[in-house]
């Protein structure tokens, strides 16, 4: 498996490296739906709540007729079939949304994650080097994005998720207020991260992480 490495230095087209096969060329689908399915679910705050019958402060009158009406009998407002009653059935603020997959699974998810996007994943050891402003983070992406095999990727809309293998406190105060960029370590790397991403840039040193991480 080859990836591009991008240097905006350099005039010339993209270089190809060769990577681990074992990181790119192990497509699973299933396990990829699966492990979002995890992530997502995980994310949930489970906080949302509807009021019961009980919970629900209307009149007590009886609010027409028992007779008369062509209706059935009612003798109060609350019921979950007018507007305004309670809720039957509905989230209650307590529900458990947490799943899980095995140690196992997850490093095969990333993997599966890495192979689907692996024609979306560049290479570029500039990134190490920002020295901690965001001007200067913001100049370096746009001469990266312009290296992009696509021409549909723009950096203001576009997802971009940078992999490093130790986030720097200067790379960290250079790229957290851009939007849409993303910035993590390789350690902490998974496999909704890396699905969520338009584009990927990675380092040298991050693919040897990964490769000691995933391969064990």
């Amino acid at each position: 498996m080859k990836l591009d490495q991008i240097k905006t230095t350099s005039t010339t087209k993209n270089t190809q490296v060769k990577v681990s096969d074992e990181l790119f060329d192990q497509p699973n689908p299933k396990l990829l739906a699966q492990a979002i399915r995890v992530y997502l679910s995980n994310k949930r705050q489970g906080t949302s709540k509807t009021k019961t019958r009980s919970e629900v402060s209307l009149t007590t009158r009886k609010w027409y007729r028992q007779k008369g009406t062509g209706g059935a009998r009612h003798g109060a407002k609350d019921a979950a079939i007018f507007v305004g009653g309670g809720i039957a059935h509905g989230p209650t603020g307590q529900e458990n949304w947490t799943k899980s997959l095995t140690k196992q699974l997850r490093k095969k998810a990333l993997i599966a994650a890495l192979t689907a996007q692996s024609s979306n994943i560049f290479i570029n050891d500039e990134i190490q080097e920002l020295s901690g402003k965001t001007k200067e983070a913001v100049e370096l992406l746009k001469k990266i994005s312009k290296k992009f095999s696509s021409d549909k990727f723009k950096l203001t809309e576009s997802k971009l998720l940078i992999v490093v293998d130790e986030v720097k406190e200067t790379t960290l105060r250079s790229i957290r207020n851009i939007p849409n960029v993303t910035l993590v370590s390789a350690n902490l790397l998974n496999a909704l991260t890396v699905a969520q991403a338009h584009k990927i840039l990675v380092t040298t040193k991050t693919l040897k992480v990964l490769e000691e991480r995933l391969t064990k």
